[in-house]
């Protein structure tokens, strides 16, 4: 596989539909409270994972990303979800031979992601437990036509959706959530089954420690695979497994910050990098 194909590859990985903050389990929020925050994620990386789980190196490149992430309660039972990552910024080094010839001079690209607006209803609880459906669906606002692969959005228009549990332990300092889903995707992507699942446990008044598991499977592939830009044919067929711990600090009652990393295993057309994450939120 040349460069342009394996930069082209993870970029899609990057921007498509599994980079989200929608991971907030079942509960929604009360009528008219919210949570609301300010993210920060930046990813590395010189390796990634084929189509047939084997990883070999790439041109290094860096994404960053800043978005917003809200959450807000319309009644105690529904709540509207917003996801906008409005700045992202996506580099590739240069390649040289060893000769000392250019073989490519390097590009970045600075511009708006996708955007996902949804809800989450709670249909069912007790005491401790909750369950929940979620609707989600992908606005393709990014650019999918950048020249050299440098996506800040994969051209189609999603609907997911997800049935949601969550438990918690109160008064004892536990919860654990869990979902599955799944994603209907359009212009020739393959459709996709999602899981995740997340334990936590408070550690203090004002800190929290959480470790968050999640996985995608692709369903059958769309035989128009090559729909969706330069590199739709690397989007399609993804499949990974991804986990890492996450710690909540609460400076003040309304507001916090969060800082979380994450890697993949078992992956395939995804990247092999960590994932680091830093948030800033306020509870309404």
């Amino acid at each position: 596989m040349n460069y342009k194909n394996a930069v082209m590859l993870v970029l899609l990985v990057l921007t498509g539909q599994h980079a989200h903050e929608l991971y907030a389990g079942a509960w929604p929020q009360p009528k008219g409270s919210g949570y609301y925050k300010l993210g920060f994620r930046v990813i590395s990386a010189r390796e990634f994972y084929e189509p047939d789980g084997t990883r070999i190196d790439i041109p290094r490149f860096a994404e960053y990303t800043t978005s917003l992430y809200g959450e807000r309660g319309l009644t105690d039972a529904i709540t509207f979800i917003a996801s906008v990552p409005f700045f992202k910024r996506i580099t590739l080094n240069r390649q040289v031979h060893r000769d000392g010839t250019v073989a490519f001079a390097g590009d970045a690209k600075n511009g708006f992601s996708d955007v996902e607006v949804g809800a989450r209803w709670r249909f069912w609880r007790n005491s401790h437990s909750v369950f929940s459906l979620e609707a989600i669906f992908g606005l393709p606002i990014g650019d999918s036509s950048q020249e050299n692969g440098l996506l800040t959005g994969d051209g189609e228009f999603n609907q997911a959706l997800k049935l949601q549990y969550g438990y918690s332990g109160y008064p004892r300092p536990f919860y654990f959530t869990a979902d599955v889903g799944y994603n209907n995707r359009t212009e020739g992507y393959s459709d996709e089954f999602s899981y995740s699942a997340e334990v936590g446990y408070t550690l203090t008044p004002s800190w929290l420690l959480a470790f968050k598991i999640r996985g995608l499977e692709w369903l059958e592939a769309n035989s128009d695979a090559m729909l969706g830009g330069m590199g739709g044919l690397y989007a399609n067929r993804q499949r990974y497994l991804a986990f890492g711990p996450e710690i909540s600090c609460s400076i003040t009652r309304n507001l916090g910050v969060t800082l979380a990393v994450e890697g993949a295993t078992r992956g395939q057309n995804v990247l092999s990098a960590p994932a680091f994450s830093l948030g800033f939120y306020w509870k309404q």
